[in-house]
Formats: C-alpha cells, sequence, structure tokens
C-alpha cells in the first residue's frame, strides 16, 4: 500500500486492517453463493484489498470532511469521497443502502421497539404490570426470609 493522488499517506497494511475472518467469511459465503471456490491466495488478496479500499474511502472522505472545515466524517462526506474517485456509478446503490440501514435502526432504538415488542408478546400491558408488582412482591419476601435467616429471628434459627 502506499500514497494515492490527493489522498495522503495511507497507514501500511500492518498497522491497520479488516477482520481476516469476516472478509473470509463474506468471500466463501459469496463463492458458495455461486458455485465457486476461493484458494487461500485468493482469500488473502481480497483481503488486502478491502483495507486498500476502506483506507482509501476513508481518506477521501477526510478530506471531503476537512474542505468543508468539519471535524466528523458523515455519510454525505463518504458519498462525496466515492464520486471524486471515480466511483460514482457506485453512488446510488450505497445511498440507497445507506437509507435502508437508517430505517432499520430506526425500528430497533427505543420506546418503539420496546413498543413493538410488547405488541408481539400478545400479553396487555396491564397484565405486564400485574406480572411485574407478583415478582418485586416475591423478591421483597425472598429478601426478608434471607434477612431474618441471617439475623437469627427466622423460623429455622434453634438457638
Amino acid at each position: 500500500m502506499g500514497d494515492h493522488e490527493g489522498y495522503g499517506k495511507l497507514p501500511a497494511a500492518e498497522d491497520v486492517a479488516l477482520p481476516k475472518a469476516t472478509v473470509n467469511k463474506f468471500a466463501n459465503d459469496l463463492a458458495a453463493s455461486l458455485d465457486l471456490r476461493l484458494t487461500m491466495e485468493a482469500r488473502e488478496l481480497l483481503a488486502e484489498c478491502c483495507t486498500e479500499f476502506v483506507q482509501l474511502l476513508s481518506s477521501g472522505a477526510n478530506e471531503v470532511c476537512e474542505k468543508e472545515s468539519k471535524k466528523t466524517i458523515t455519510p454525505e462526506h463518504v458519498l462525496k469521497a466515492l464520486m471524486e474517485l471515480g466511483l460514482g456509478q457506485f453512488h446510488d446503490e450505497v445511498a440507497e443502502e445507506y437509507e435502508r440501514h437508517k430505517e432499520g435502526e430506526k425500528g430497533s432504538r427505543g420506546k418503539n421497539n420496546a413498543k413493538s415488542r410488547l405488541a408481539e408478546s400478545g400479553i396487555t400491558e396491564e397484565e405486564m404490570l400485574r406480572q411485574q408488582e407478583e415478582l418485586f412482591r416475591i423478591a421483597r419476601d425472598d429478601k426478608l426470609a434471607v434477612s431474618r435467616n441471617d439475623t437469627g429471628t427466622g423460623e429455622n434459627s434453634k438457638e
């Protein structure tokens, strides 16, 4: 790996790399779906290419970010870097995938997710509250019983 015009010096391969197991699993799954096999050398080369691509794109996004006098790289900076790197043919697909990701994230956070789990459980909120109160009562009773046994005032105490 080395210098790339306009994007400064990238870190050496031994300094930064994608997890080999992840890249290998992805490559093997893709190859298997196409009824292909990959040699060890091909998997290693693919892992190096993936690392190089991520470094190049990250560096490009960083430059876009700096040009805009920002300190945080956003998805929009990554999309602009794709264009500046001459990879505009992937822009729309990447942007669509990012939108799908954002929509998926919205549904998996906060109260909306808790409410959907509640609805899927088939138990009313009132029933859940009743069950919770019952569990609290049992926990208090158990704590009280343990406390009595520890102080020697419980039924099991014989002195």
